[in-house]
This record gives C-alpha cells, structure tokens and sequence, in this order.
C-alpha cells in the first residue's frame, strides 16, 4: 500500500506530459510520388508505393520495387539490391536555379553515388 501512494505522484505526473509527435513521413500527401533530381550528372529519381525509379538522360531506367521505409533520424532511407536512396529533411539547392527544395538526397545506384535534390 505504502509503495502505492508513492507512486501515484510519478504516475499523475507521467499522465500529464505529452508524447512527443510521431516521425515526419515522406513529405507528399498518401497516393502522391516522391520526386527527387540532381545535376552534374542529370538525373530523376520518383518513389511511390509500388516502385522506385531511377532514370539518367540515354541510359535505362532502373526500377526496383519500393521497400518498406525506414524512418531515420534526419529523414527517410530505403534499401534495395540496386537502389539505395536517403533523404534528409534539409534545404536544398539544386546549383543550377534559384529553386530551393524541402530535403537533400542522397541516392545509389548500382554503387555509383549521386546528389540532389527532392520533395518536388
């Protein structure tokens, strides 16, 4: 009983702290793709919920199918045997406009590394 009533302040207490907001998803509405963009070399990159694709100017697209996120501390991470792709919730500037965009990304493509921009 005694153990009780020492308790109840801590719990009272507990009850009134508010948790803290879930994690932000990908920052388009559900239904909508992901799209993301780079320079030197051009490329595209969208995700949406059945694919991610990737495209260069004269090269094949390379699809995989969109894997189950993964929710990081800066942003979001998805993993595929071909595609690797992080995005941190960060300005960015794409280096060739005036446009600013909402994350930074980061994508892989068959090992080779590629920078840029996204949330378009």
């Amino acid at each position: 009983m005694k153990l009780i009533f020492t308790l109840m302040p801590a719990l009272a207490l507990a009850a009134c702290i508010e948790p803290p907001p879930p994690p932000p998803l990908t920052p388009n509405p559900p239904g909508s793709a992901y799209r993301a963009l780079g320079t030197e070399p051009f490329w595209g990159l969208t995700i949406d919920e059945r694919q991610m694709v990737f495209t260069q100017p004269d090269a094949q697209p390379v699809a995989q199918p969109t894997p189950k996120v993964i929710v990081g501390f800066a942003g979001e991470i998805y993993q595929t045997p071909r595609l690797n792709v992080n995005i941190v919730h960060a300005k960015c500037s794409d280096g060739m406009s005036d446009r600013t965009y909402p994350d930074k990304v980061q994508v892989a493509v068959d090992g080779r590394r590629f920078n840029g921009c996204g949330g378009v």
